[in-house]
């Protein structure tokens, strides 16, 4: 991954497990979602995948993924799904699904 940003949290501690939440291919979008993360006080990494001829990790390029942890993640779908809605954020990326 040639970009990784990670931001702790107060709620959570360095046991806690991560997530994938969100992908987008939008570089300003995933800023504005780990914004609101940051202001939020929730916990998540974000990885730009690596260019192909560096490539380490499955998914599209130029893709940033976000993951959350998993105590917050329902709180962070909530937020970001509601930014979506308030045309906060394009809405360019969509949601990882996980088994639960």
């Amino acid at each position: 991954m040639s970009n990784r940003q990670a931001h702790p949290s107060s709620a959570v501690d360095e046991n806690t497990q991560m997530v994938p939440l969100f992908a987008t291919p939008n570089f300003a979008e995933a800023e504005v979602i780990t914004d609101l993360f940051d202001a939020e006080d929730i916990a998540y990494i974000a990885n730009q995948a690596a260019p192909p001829q560096f490539m380490v990790s499955a998914g599209d390029p130029s893709e940033t993924q976000i993951a959350v942890a998993e105590t917050q993640a329902i709180a962070a779908r909530a937020l970001l799904q509601q930014a979506i809605d308030d045309d906060a954020i394009p809405g360019d990326g969509n949601f990882i699904e996980t088994e639960t």
